[in-house]
């Protein structure tokens, strides 16, 4: 396997020690930012409830899910999941959730739409394809990790953005115990990721395989781990004709993931135009790169990484409490920063 480098020489940053409760400074706002989300265009609502969605972590709730779905979409209007445990199919191309073009779906904050146990090695709990101008709002997204009733595969998404969806954005989202990825985008433009979580996924938190404009900010992506690569997020094409360009991921958390907390690899396709900037690392390696040249160091800027370490005991007597060390980024320039950044081109072999 290729070896990969990491965007991080400790040597060329600045150590700060905190105490453990100073750290907690570095929190992510909960709330989505406000320019994140925008007024429905419809006051029209339609409530899952009235479509006959029972919420009751028994029932299969798809059906009736759907049904407003598709009364919703194309009218700038919103669907309502209000609070409960709805179980959905998200196998079943035919059935499983998939939004329409020109809507909102808004959960609310304890409304879980959670996959029905199966032993399949690719779904989605909810899908937006091929559509343009849909928002997702506040709930959360639970995979089936701990009942999967198979061991092969690793495409159990939350959320799946794919085949040309535009103007997209997710804020306030949390996806959790997927058997693959929290959340996923390929072949998509122009798509935002505001306050989301993921937490406890099994390959990645958030994986861009073709994209064209992605903007993360405030979100924390945590407790990756089950199968590589297992980062906080992957930017990695599959193909050669696939291009990932104008990323942004800023004011963002990773934390005691598996893999790298951002992990950015163009060996089988082209990466270009990535700024990461204002971020937090801790419990995992902050940022790797493998065979992507057009990823400049001036544009990763102001990241910082917080080791624990265990403060020294004075006598028998004393309690010592651990200490946080902060480890602050230098300030980037213009141009190349050959101090801080690595890009190393990897052969094939013959």
């Amino acid at each position: 396997m290729a070896r990969k480098q990491e965007f991080w020489s400790t040597g060329l940053l600045l150590a700060v020690l905190v105490t453990a409760s100073e750290s907690t400074a570095f929190a992510v706002e909960s709330a989505a930012p406000q320019t994140c989300v925008t007024a429905p265009r419809s006051p029209l609502v339609v409530n899952v409830k009235d479509k006959g969605a029972k919420g009751d972590g028994r029932a299969d709730d798809t059906e009736a899910i759907q049904a407003a779905i598709d009364d919703i979409g194309g009218t700038g209007g919103t669907v309502l999941v209000p609070s409960g445990t709805y179980m959905v199919d998200a196998v079943d191309k035919k059935r499983r959730l998939a939004l329409k073009g020109d809507m909102t779906l808004k959960l609310a904050k304890d409304a879980i739409l959670k996959a029905i146990p199966n032993d399949s090695r690719k779904y989605s709990v909810l899908s937006i394809s091929g559509v343009s101008n849909v928002t997702v709002v506040g709930g959360i997204l639970e995979g089936d990790r701990a009942e999967h009733q198979g061991k092969a595969g690793e495409a159990g998404m939350g959320l799946r953005i794919e085949r040309g969806a535009n103007d997209i954005t997710i804020a306030g989202v949390t996806s959790r115990k997927m058997w693959g990825d929290g959340f996923y985008v390929e072949d998509a433009k122009n798509t935002k990721f505001c306050a989301v979580t993921a937490d406890n996924n099994r390959r990645q938190g958030l994986s861009i395989v073709e994209a064209d404009g992605v903007l993360v900010t405030d979100s924390v992506f945590s407790n990756t781990h089950g199968t590589r690569p297992s980062a906080g997020i992957d930017l990695e094409p599959d193909q050669p004709s696939q291009k990932i360009v104008n990323i942004r991921i800023q004011n963002s958390k990773f934390l005691n993931n598996a893999g790298p907390g951002i992990e950015i690899a163009g060996k089988r396709g082209a990466v270009a135009k990535v700024e990461l900037s204002r971020n937090m690392f801790k419990g995992n390696r902050p940022i790797l790169v493998e065979n992507a040249p057009e990823v400049l160091a001036s544009a990763i800027c102001g990241n910082r990484q917080v080791t624990s370490e265990k403060a020294s005991s004075e006598g028998l007597n004393a309690f010592a409490d651990p200490i946080d060390i902060v480890v602050h980024q230098n300030d980037c320039e213009d141009g190349s920063d050959m101090r801080f950044e690595v890009n190393r081109q990897t052969r094939k072999k013959k």
